[in-house]
């Protein structure tokens, strides 16, 4: 039960942000549109139209663009193996080849390992049409913990 209602979660939070409903503006901008094709234990696949929106000068799909989806997409595959929110402290990125305004990409991101508490995602994006690898990513991510201190006796003082 409890994976279920993780899996609906993260599905919700990722259809919100491809309505232009996301928390922030910049996941709104990057993911708008945005299509879920199946979301699973630590595992995520998705299409996304490339817009105007998310272009650099010469046309194409910015690459800082496309690493901050590849970002957003693998900490929501670490989120929905349920083990809670974690923060990016790895993101290793190759470009093969770039999208084209109104091109379509399909995007997967598989959770393969941790170490710890660490969790590492691997992240592709293929060109829909052909299936041709434009990038590749692998992410690690540490347990997000916040801690809160009731005691202000024992804080700094600087």
């Amino acid at each position: 039960m409890a994976d279920s209602k993780i899996l609906k979660t993260t599905s919700s939070y990722l259809e919100e942000i491809a309505k232009g409903n996301g928390k922030s503006e910049f996941e709104a901008l990057i993911l708008q549109g945005l299509e879920l094709i199946h979301v699973g234990k630590g595992v995520l696949r998705c299409k996304l139209l490339v817009t105007d929106r998310v272009a650099g000068e010469d046309g194409a799909w910015h690459a800082g663009v496309i690493t901050a989806v590849m970002d957003t997409i693998g900490a929501s595959a670490v989120y929905s193996t349920g083990d809670g929110l974690h923060s990016s402290v790895d993101l290793n990125c190759s470009f093969y080849s770039t999208a084209k305004i109104q091109e379509t990409v399909e995007i997967e991101a598989r959770v393969n390992g941790s170490n710890g508490g660490l969790k590492s995602a691997v992240i592709e994006i293929r060109r829909e049409t052909s299936g041709e690898l434009i990038a590749t990513a692998r992410l690690w991510m540490s347990p997000l913990s916040v801690k809160v201190r009731r005691n202000v006796s024992t804080l700094s003082k600087l």
